[in-house]
């Protein structure tokens, strides 16, 4: 387990490189697939390395409906033929600075259709999901694999089988870390008024016991929250971090992933779902936990949509490494 609480006093007289790097980052295609500059990585590394952040969950592929993974920059070609620019990447960022990991990130829908067509429980699937990650670890470099999985409302044993198999193909030295469905109707926050959404739309405590079992790391989602009121949004975000961390069992880490991306839609307010409010919700719910408890957050892990503005980077370390 990584411990998050540290003291400000003993950050302030140390350099980049001393700092413990808790925290994640996000990168999606246009970093994967988009033949970035060597000069603009170097700096964005150092950024990294300087805010704490020491992985990232990089993009590389999503599993089709034909079962086959998608590559390129617009995932409009299959895997095997853009591979290459993927190891490249990998070694690229790597080599900015020895501290910094690289998670392998595969996104993997469960159903084909709109009907409820669960195609999670397919061995075969499972399998080459098993096969992909052995093939991203063991060829491109990754030192890790990130499962999203979804969409996954409810309990499905099926993701603790999976889980299981793809540990199994990667080796238990290799971390295995789990993007978690958001509960979007828990009864401890009262009626939502979400009419597209059904009641009990979330995950049973015991399968959250189970999952972070599973897995080495969990990264609870903060956004797509379907809320429309900051205070709303602040308390939802507080309650997943008191219940995960309250919850746990193993010795599994968790990191909230807060957003900071613009594409607005039924389920994410981009004026509401905010970098700030998303820190201010996360901080609330580790004040709401015991001092020794507190500790079991591992750390935070930002999603983009594109590189963060100087202003973003000053509310990260204001309303998080330096609370």
């Amino acid at each position: 387990m990584i411990i998050a609480g540290i003291a400000v006093g003993s950050l302030a007289f140390r350099s980049p490189d001393e700092l413990p790097l808790y925290n994640a980052i996000w990168l999606d295609r246009t970093w994967t697939f988009g033949d970035l500059d060597s000069n603009r990585l170097r700096a964005f590394a150092g950024r990294l390395i300087e805010n704490q952040i020491g992985t990232a969950y990089v993009y590389v592929s999503s599993l089709g409906i034909d079962n086959r993974w998608t590559g390129g920059l617009q995932g409009e070609g299959g895997f095997m033929d853009s591979r290459s620019a993927v190891a490249d990447f990998v070694r690229a960022f790597k080599s900015q600075n020895e501290q910094l990991r690289v998670y392998g990130w595969i996104e993997i829908w469960t159903r084909l259709d709109n009907a409820n067509n669960n195609r999670l429980a397919d061995t075969d699937l499972q399998r080459n999901i098993a096969d992909f990650s052995r093939l991203l670890v063991s060829q491109l470099g990754f030192d890790g694999i990130v499962l999203d999985v979804k969409p996954l409302f409810s309990d499905n044993d099926d993701l603790i089988r999976l889980i299981g198999r793809v540990q199994s193909a990667v080796g238990l030295h290799i971390p295995i870390a789990v993007a978690v469905t958001a509960d979007l109707t828990p009864p401890a926050l009262g009626a939502q008024n979400i009419g597209s959404i059904a009641p009990g739309t979330m995950w049973s405590s015991s399968f959250k016991k189970k999952v972070m079992a599973a897995a080495d790391e969990i990264i609870l989602l903060m956004y797509q929250s379907y809320r429309q009121e900051p205070l709303d949004y602040i308390h939802w975000v507080a309650y997943h971090v008191e219940t995960y961390v309250n919850e746990m069992e193993d010795e599994t880490d968790i990191l909230a992933s807060i957003p900071d991306y613009s594409g607005e839609s039924s389920a994410h307010n981009p004026q509401i779902e905010t970098m700030a409010w998303a820190l201010d919700g996360v901080s609330k719910g580790l004040r709401r936990l015991d001092e020794d408890k507190r500790s079991r957050l591992t750390g935070i892990a930002i999603y983009s949509d594109e590189q963060l503005s100087k202003s973003d980077w000053d509310v990260f370390r204001e309303s998080w490494l330096r609370r």
